[in-house]
């Protein structure tokens, strides 16, 4: 009966009567609080600490204390009465009291919800069915049987299409796309992850890497990871928008997320941009090496805000960026360093602590890493002809630079990261390192992408990075 419910709740906080109620819904619910959201709106720290302790604000508030701790709160906010990232969970909220039947409770909930967040479109669609149900009802509806609490869910879907009255294109499209939010956030924020779990394309961090973020656009969901002595720990996840026709970009200007490993560059203030983009930006560099290699096109891809008027985007409406809320980019900003990783997936693949062919995986490549490093230390050209393609970008390495440091006996690889991605183009690594050296008294900071070619591996492209 609860997924029954739920699984009613979505629809009716978007459907409504028809797609027409998007324009109308703001309407009802700012008439119905000038008459009494003044006596049912409290402080937003007392209504918080007597709400219901449900698991998805406990999973919200830890997430926010652990990310918090890394420096990730903005300063002030804390006297502010909405603390960054508590939204969603309080959305959650009103709907488990919905389908707990506690209706006068869900209304007190909505109402302080969408008084402390009015440009939250969800939430004001919730609150304002939950009004409609009441205003029929008129009395006794928070006793209402089952029955007629699944019909607060469903009562003004028809059916029958010619009984809805008709609505325009644009309209519909943002019925269906609030359907769409509301799920993937009940759905992904209410997922469990196994404990250890992380993407596949992680296999093994540095200890220069402090933060990693994996995106996965099924469940428009962002995950971000503290890196604890080479092991991921999933400190947050939150909602997030993609592009309008999904993800898979390949050219300029087709509205498509590009699908692989990338790299945090700079951070953008929000002042610096249209306020479209919300709080601030932070850029990504796509298109990366295998991108331009399989002529991949377009660039200018962000993690950004979004508009004053809009607490989140729909799940597909950008031209190609993640979009987040404000509180959770400006979290965001001030956690992630650059060239902190960000994965971004159709679906994210899960791998746990167990799980023998990743290990295995990744040892393998280890020890093509190895055998690169020989090569390079017995300075042997037909060794190292064979470790590197002939496109032009394998032509423009560093290779004075290595030659410099690979003559000190004591040379050596640190720092090594090593990102796994493969599509119908091909599978590459992606590797990060350190070549150090003490005798040289300094070290040299390698990017390498390499392509596997049946069963070897070679490299692509080398670059030294800043």
């Amino acid at each position: 009966m609860r997924r029954s419910l739920c699984r009613a709740l979505l629809v009716l906080c978007v459907m409504g009567s028809g797609a027409a109620y998007i324009s109308t819904a703001h309407a009802q619910v700012r008439q119905e609080k000038s008459k009494s959201v003044a006596k049912q709106v409290k402080p937003a720290k007392r209504a918080v600490a007597s709400a219901p302790k449900s698991a998805s604000r406990a999973k919200a508030s830890a997430a926010a204390g652990a990310a918090g701790a890394a420096g990730a709160v903005a300063a002030g906010a804390a006297a502010k009465p909405v603390v960054a990232n508590t939204a969603e969970a309080r959305l959650l909220d009103v709907i488990d009291l919905v389908k707990r039947q506690e209706l006068d409770a869900a209304l007190r909930a909505a109402a302080q919800l969408t008084a402390d967040v009015p440009n939250f479109r969800a939430a004001q669609l919730v609150y304002a069915d939950l009004l409609r149900f009441k205003t029929g009802r008129m009395t006794g509806w928070a006793n209402a049987p089952t029955s007629e609490v699944t019909q607060l869910l469903v009562k003004h879907v028809s059916a029958d299409p010619k009984a809805t009255p008709a609505a325009p294109l644009e309209l519909q499209e943002q019925a269906h796309g609030l359907q769409k939010e509301l799920q993937r956030r009940v759905h992904g924020a209410g997922a469990v992850l196994a404990a250890g779990s992380v993407p596949r394309e992680f296999q093994q961090l540095g200890a220069s890497v402090r933060h990693a973020v994996a995106i996965d656009a099924s469940k428009s969901r962002l995950y971000l990871f503290r890196n604890e002595k080479g092991k991921l720990r999933l400190i947050g996840d939150f909602y997030v928008s993609i592009g309008k026709f999904g993800m898979g970009k390949s050219l300029e200007g087709d509205q498509r997320t590009p699908q692989g490993v990338y790299f945090i560059g700079r951070q953008i203030p929000g002042a610096r941009l249209p306020e479209f983009y919300g709080k601030g930006a932070l850029t990504l560099n796509y298109p990366n090496d295998w991108d331009k290699a399989v002529d991949r096109s377009g660039d200018g891809i962000w993690l950004h805000g979004s508009p004053p008027d809009q607490f989140a985007r729909l799940p597909e409406a950008s031209d190609g960026c993640i979009v987040l809320a404000n509180p959770d980019l400006i979290l965001l900003m001030k956690t992630l360093d650059r060239q902190t990783p960000v994965l971004m997936r159709d679906k994210l693949e899960w791998t746990g602590p167990s799980d023998r062919s990743q290990a295995r995986t990744a040892d393998a490549f280890v020890r093509v890493l190895d055998n690169w490093q020989q090569a390079w230390k017995s300075a042997d050209p037909g060794l190292l002809a064979k470790m590197y393609g002939q496109e032009p970008a394998a032509q423009q390495v560093p290779r004075a630079r290595l030659t410099e440091f690979f003559r000190f006996s004591d040379i050596g690889v640190q720092d090594l990261s090593v990102y796994a991605w493969k599509d119908p183009q091909g599978e590459i690594r992606i590797v990060d390192m350190q070549i150090g050296s003490r005798k040289a008294g300094k070290s040299l900071p390698l990017r390498q992408y390499w392509r596997r070619l049946g069963d070897r591996w070679e490299v692509l492209s080398e670059e030294i990075r800043s």
